[in-house]
């Protein structure tokens, strides 16, 4: 993540774009060539955001257990395993997180094969990033294949002519060409699929935010309860007054990327600047307009980054 991070901020966008416009414009350069940068920033920020939404659906659930067992600890009540077990705590099924992740799997692989397009012109490796594509949309529609249709499902089967469309041109050696397809034909599925992982995220942030919410105040009246005691133990107002300052610092690192509300916002504003560039006559302008989508959605994906940072320590 790192990595990424430092790849992110090694230039400044606009010093570039100077450079990129000349190079393209002035000395004809392909089109493959000008996506390069923009494509480049687009992938990474994408892995930024898609890394923060995976994280967030893989503690969902353990999130709603822990709270539980706060609770009943709180209350002074039994803890069983049909406590813990109880559907109501799953906020997603084993399924669903599947098909989620699954999801967020076939979105990378679509990052990867759009970078692999803008940055080689050999069929072989565009062919591959295609393959590698399909297989994520096989594994994908089988996980899909267990949950009942909607739209959820209905979007993601829109992926599966976008890796059969570029291998063909790809092998005809068009890769430019192949990339404004890629990109065309994933247009209106790929801004559904970010709006439903929206919805997706935005619950669970609320769900995250209710949770920290009852942690405050269950640490401020543990303490208080403690406090009030005829003779306070001084090491349990400690480890008590510990509670709080975690609960409080938890509330105040909600990080943004729950509901990824401005990374996944982004990150759609961006991939429609791909399509309307993919579809334009490609003028300078049209480029500009690019380049400053993707310089917004790499700042953005800085702050998730710091977010995960936090989630992890």
């Amino acid at each position: 993540m790192s990595e990424i991070m430092s790849k992110l901020e090694k230039a400044s966008t606009r010093t570039l774009l100077g450079l990129i416009l000349s190079v393209l414009f002035l000395a004809g350069c392909t089109n493959t060539v000008a996506y390069r940068e923009p494509i480049t920033r687009f992938q990474q920020a994408s892995t930024v955001v898609i890394e923060g939404a995976r994280i967030e659906y893989g503690i969902a659930n353990q999130r709603e257990r822990d709270a539980e067992i706060d609770r009943l600890v709180s209350n002074q009540k039994e803890i069983t395993l049909k406590d813990l077990n109880n559907k109501d705590l799953r906020v997603l099924s084993s399924d669903d997180l599947a098909a989620r992740m699954a999801t967020l799997d076939a979105l990378s692989k679509y990052g990867q094969l759009l970078l692999t397009l803008a940055s080689s012109d050999a069929p072989v490796r565009a062919r591959d990033a295609a393959n590698s594509l399909d297989d994520a949309i096989v594994s994908l529609s089988t996980s899909l294949g267990k949950l009942p249709s909607g739209e959820f499902r209905n979007n993601i089967e829109g992926f599966a002519t976008i890796a059969a469309e570029v291998t063909r041109l790809s092998l005809e050696v068009k890769i430019s060409q192949a990339l404004d397809k890629a990109i065309t034909l994933s247009e209106n599925n790929i801004l559904a699929i970010i709006r439903l992982l929206q919805v997706d995220m935005s619950a669970l942030y609320e769900r995250q935010r209710n949770i920290l919410g009852a942690a405050r105040v269950l640490a401020i009246t543990e303490y208080n309860t403690a406090l009030k005691e005829p003779r306070p133990d001084p090491g349990k107002l400690k480890n008590l007054a510990s509670r709080i300052k975690q609960a409080e610092a938890a509330w105040d690192n909600l990080p943004l990327l729950l509901g990824s509300g401005p990374g996944l916002d982004a990150m759609s504003q961006v991939h429609q600047k791909l399509a309307n560039y993919a579809k334009s006559s490609k003028t300078p302008q049209d480029f500009a307009e690019l380049v400053d989508a993707t310089d917004t959605f790499a700042n953005r994906a800085r702050i998730i980054a710091d977010a995960i940072k936090t989630i992890r320590e």
